[in-house]
């Protein structure tokens, strides 16, 4: 029995490797994260190179103050997620579920999967080891496919992409470092997503399903390489010369392409 578990989460599902441990009055969420995950499953083995679909426990508490309580540990600003990532562990409070369950609970597994496979560390207040840019751009790449109107949603993404490059207001890796989240323009904030989560697509279509497991092998092994050297390893570019291959690529593809598997 999981050290997590604590009472009243007296009801569990269960499907392919996730166990998730909930109260019965929150059943409905509990249905609908997952759904998600269930359906989110083969393309999270595509973007992370998984043979066998990834496992991972997660505990829908009533609130944070539990989350605090199991975990011996306050929560951080903004921190609505606990994710223990060499644990395979999330943990959720239904007082503070985003609108967009199922789409988040899939981004915060693969959250917990891309920390695990770099051995990811904070180096700064919401600054981590691997650039903003590239982790939200892999752990993005599935929770998009899977929306409702992942269609028209990513259509538009791409149009905003498109007319940032005409007026040349794409954003450099570099300002991408930290936390996309943490940009205050919520235009900006909107384009750096959509542009981190394009900027991935093209690294997908280079390096199909090989690209993450080598930068994360790297990155576990080099515990104090410096990401870009490892991405240029990888790939033979540093983050600037693959941003102008980047460039390159909105310029010069139909919008159907780029956001085709």
């Amino acid at each position: 029995m999981s050290k997590y578990l604590v009472d009243g989460l007296n009801q569990k599902f269960e499907i392919k490797g996730y166990r998730l441990y909930f109260d019965l009055q929150h059943s409905v969420a509990a249905e609908e994260m997952l759904n998600y995950l269930d359906r989110a499953t083969p393309g999270i083995q595509m973007v992370f190179g998984l043979e066998e679909p990834p496992t991972a426990e997660i505990f829908l508490y009533p609130d944070l103050a539990t989350i605090e309580r199991v975990t011996q540990k306050p929560m951080s600003m903004g921190e609505t997620v606990r994710i223990l990532p060499d644990e395979s562990v999330l943990m959720l409070g239904a007082s503070h579920l985003p609108k967009n369950l199922g789409e988040d609970i899939v981004r915060q597994l693969c959250y917990l999967l891309f920390n695990a496979g770099v051995k990811e560390r904070e180096i700064g207040i919401r600054t981590y080891r691997t650039p903003s840019w590239l982790r939200e751009g892999i752990c993005l790449q599935v929770p998009f496919k899977i929306r409702p109107d992942s269609k028209e949603f990513l259509v538009n993404g791409w149009n905003i992409c498109m007319e940032a490059l005409k007026a040349e207001q794409l954003i450099k890796p570099s300002v991408m470092a930290k936390s996309l989240h943490l940009i205050p323009d919520a235009n900006r904030r909107q384009l750096a997503t959509f542009q981190a989560f394009f900027m991935v697509r093209l690294l997908i279509s280079n390096y199909s399903d090989k690209f993450f497991k080598k930068f994360a092998t790297l990155m576990a092994v080099l515990e104090d390489a410096d990401a870009e050297n490892v991405f240029r390893q990888v790939t033979t570019l540093d983050f600037d010369k693959f941003f102008g291959l980047y460039k390159d690529w909105v310029r010069t593809t139909n919008v159907w392409a780029a956001i085709s598997d």
